[in-house]
């Protein structure tokens, strides 16, 4: 089999994050509610996390972190941070746009047809209005990553808000909160920082005032009727998911140890070279930067989006299926992107997207698949 739908999950998952989650179901307690082994464990393992992860994204306070059960929960919190008008993209997933359409309020500036954002276009966008710019770090549809720490010293002049969907980008690309000018930073564990599905984390710049988004049990201030408004409790309902933040505590020391910047350099490369092969095949279309033609420096999570003519994309992803080649079809819950990318009437697009395990041969063997297919 070639798994190539990292971008939905990574597998396979390292021997060291099954061993944290085998661990944690033997030790761990409810973190927070008791002083006995088992919750001391939790405790202290949560509390280790928040540390890895603070390190790993340049976050000065481990406590402005707080556990969430995904990057979707994370941005719903993130959104009902804002005030005045949300400035975004087209380019986003619907973690992002959903929430801020049902906010209200708000403006999209436009992709081109590419994928690619013009800052000098994003930054015309922002008026006396704009309270708050949320973006994603990575496209999810053509793995293009953003030049978000341009955005976010211009946000940071003008006093906005900038809130960044880090879940393509978080262990692929190097990200620090102090340099890129990040006031609320959104992750996932189980993408490309090797954890399990069911945790994820928001950092609050501590000059961002923080308001509950849910109630309930904290394990602390049990006697205040109100949700606690101090990170991470305020955030932090109910029992936090140990087992998760074990995994994720292992991941990135995974993705540590092989180190961000040679990641950035493996799925690049590897982006690069099939989409330049890819590009070479007639009757197949490629979406998104040419690696080749394009003369900006461009970096990618190591997704790429195509289709076949005359084929539906289900219809080639079943048939890669059949051939042991695991990708996605359709939308990727990324309407605006695909219109943008002018793939909205055609079902979207078949996505191959790869961790810094798959290989050029592996490539070379998708391929030879599609020439067969064409």
């Amino acid at each position: 089999m070639i798994y190539m739908d990292n971008a939905a999950t990574t597998w396979p998952k390292p021997q060291k994050v099954k061993e944290a989650v085998a661990e944690a179901l033997e030790n761990a307690g409810n973190p927070g509610r008791g002083t006995h082994q088992y919750a001391v464990w939790s405790s202290t393992k949560l509390d280790e996390v928040r540390r890895q992860t603070a390190m790993f994204f340049g976050i000065q306070d481990p406590l402005q972190i707080s556990f969430t059960l995904n990057a979707t929960h994370a941005l719903n919190i993130a959104v009902n941070l804002c005030y005045g008008k949300i400035l975004t993209t087209s380019m986003e997933h619907n973690s992002v746009l959903r929430p801020t359409v049902t906010r209200g309020y708000y403006s999209i500036v436009d992709a081109n047809t590419e994928g690619s954002i013009d800052l000098e276009k994003f930054k015309n966008n922002i008026t006396a209005l704009t309270g708050a710019v949320i973006m994603t770090h990575a496209s999810n549809v053509t793995g293009e990553v953003y030049d978000i720490a341009r955005i976010g010293e211009f946000c940071r002049k003008k006093g906005i808000l900038f809130i960044v969907d880090c879940a393509q980008s978080a262990g692929i690309v190097p990200i620090d909160v102090q340099e890129m000018n990040i006031d609320v930073l959104c992750f996932t564990g189980h993408k490309g920082l090797f954890g399990t599905q069911g945790i994820g984390g928001i950092f609050v710049s501590p000059h961002i005032k923080v308001r509950p988004y849910m109630s309930g049990g904290t394990g602390s201030h049990s006697f205040l009727l109100k949700q606690p408004t101090e990170m991470p409790d305020c955030f932090e309902t109910g029992t936090v998911n140990t087992h998760g933040a074990a995994a994720l505590g292992a991941g990135l020391d995974y993705v540590t140890k092989i180190g961000i910047n040679k990641m950035q350099e493996i799925h690049t490369a590897l982006w690069k070279y099939f989409s330049s092969e890819a590009r070479k095949i007639k009757g197949i279309k490629v979406y998104g930067p040419d690696a080749e033609n394009d003369g900006s420096l461009k970096l990618n999570t190591g997704i790429l989006s195509l289709n076949i003519d005359g084929m539906d994309s289900a219809e080639v992803s079943a048939e890669l299926a059949e051939n042991g080649i695991c990708t996605r079809a359709g939308f990727h819950c990324a309407p605006l992107a695909h219109k943008t990318l002018g793939t909205d009437m055609c079902g979207g697009t078949v996505r191959f997207s790869m961790n810094h395990l798959n290989t050029k041969k592996e490539i070379d063997t998708i391929l030879n698949v599609l020439r067969e297919m064409n």
